[in-house]
């Protein structure tokens, strides 16, 4: 039977642990956790290498302390928030590995055949928007109060893992209305927590990955790849709001490679295509690494000096998806 509260980590001095350069959701599934359970259970926010850019800002402006790359040592339990893989804890994963506590699991995507946690002490659901909004159920089922802070911290997780809405349902918008009427915090205040502007670096990464780009014809469909030096993520979005229906953009640096990926909106409904799984989870056959995501947003981490033939498979695989059962369908590159 899967978690059915957050009971277990009473009286248990617990590591709310994200992702590796965690996002809104993951930071902010730990955080509503954090000052939902104070008084009942001694908890500290882990982070594994950073947090991305939007996170610290809401961690600032919400006014919650974390860890970067803390010790495993001396705590009861983990609790693993928006991730299914230990790849994803980055040079904490021998740590975790290693630990010898109870491990709990509180995710939202496509459930693994690696498993983190027992069961019992998992909570997984893929139809959700973000895993806030299952933190949400739990906190619910555990009959406990949960402070403003922490529904603000729900809404935050919804808000910006749904694109803003774009992917959402019915059930996000039902919970979404609940949480902020009893947050009492008008939706404009709430966005104003985790919004920065981009700085310079990051408006002409997105430039230069216009200009770098190669672009595909599939059938009726556009692909764009390019090679950039960093933001890879911000990159992607930006080629997608420009016109392409898939974008990935990526980096070899010092051994290392870094690849994101991002999908019109409008093309992952009417195909029914899951960037993730499609793309991204299969690389690990042919390069190095670790892949996982969204539907519309995934990436992967990996091993190798040359980002081009990587970038090259990427384009590779979402064709075949495709033009899947059409023999003739051809990929065209424009000059």
């Amino acid at each position: 039977m899967p978690l059915k509260s957050l009971s277990p980590l009473y009286g248990k001095k617990v590591l709310l642990l994200t992702h590796s350069g965690a996002d809104v959701d993951s930071f902010s599934s730990a955080a509503a956790i954090h000052f939902s359970l104070n008084g009942k259970s001694k908890t500290i926010i882990g982070v594994p290498g950073h947090l991305n850019l939007p996170s610290k800002a809401f961690a600032e402006r919400i006014g919650v302390e974390y860890k970067i790359d803390p010790s495993l040592a001396n705590f009861d339990a983990v609790l693993c928030l928006d991730f299914n893989k230990a790849a994803m804890l980055g040079t904490m994963k021998s740590a975790f590995d290693s630990f010898e506590g109870e491990k709990f699991l509180i995710d939202h995507h496509v459930p693994e055949k690696e498993r983190l946690a027992p069961e019992k002490n998992s909570l997984q659901g893929k139809e959700a928007i973000s895993t806030t909004e299952l933190v949400y159920s739990l906190l619910k089922k555990s009959r406990i109060k949960i402070p403003k802070k922490a529904l603000e911290c729900i809404a935050a997780g919804i808000v910006t893992d749904s694109a803003g809405f774009l992917v959402a349902d019915h059930k996000t918008f039902s919970i979404m209305a609940e949480v902020m009427k009893a947050a009492g915090i008008p939706y404009g205040s709430l966005v104003s927590l985790f919004s920065v502007e981009k700085d310079f670096s990051q408006k002409i990464a997105s430039l230069k990955a216009a200009r770098r780009c190669r672009i595909y014809k599939s059938r009726e469909s556009i692909f764009v790849s390019s090679d950039v030096g960093a933001f890879e993520a911000d990159s992607a979005a930006a080629l997608v709001r420009i016109g392409a229906d898939v974008a990935f953009c990526g980096y070899a640096e010092k051994g290392r490679i870094r690849v994101s990926g991002r999908v019109n909106n409008s093309w992952l409904r009417e195909k029914k295509f899951d960037l993730a799984s499609d793309v991204f989870n299969r690389l690990k056959g042919f390069f190095e690494g670790e892949g996982g995501g969204h539907a519309g947003a995934a990436g992967f981490n990996g091993n190798g000096d040359n980002i081009a033939p990587v970038l090259e498979k990427c384009i590779a695989l979402a064709h075949e998806f495709n033009s899947k059962n059409l023999k003739d369908a051809e990929l065209k590159e424009y000059p």
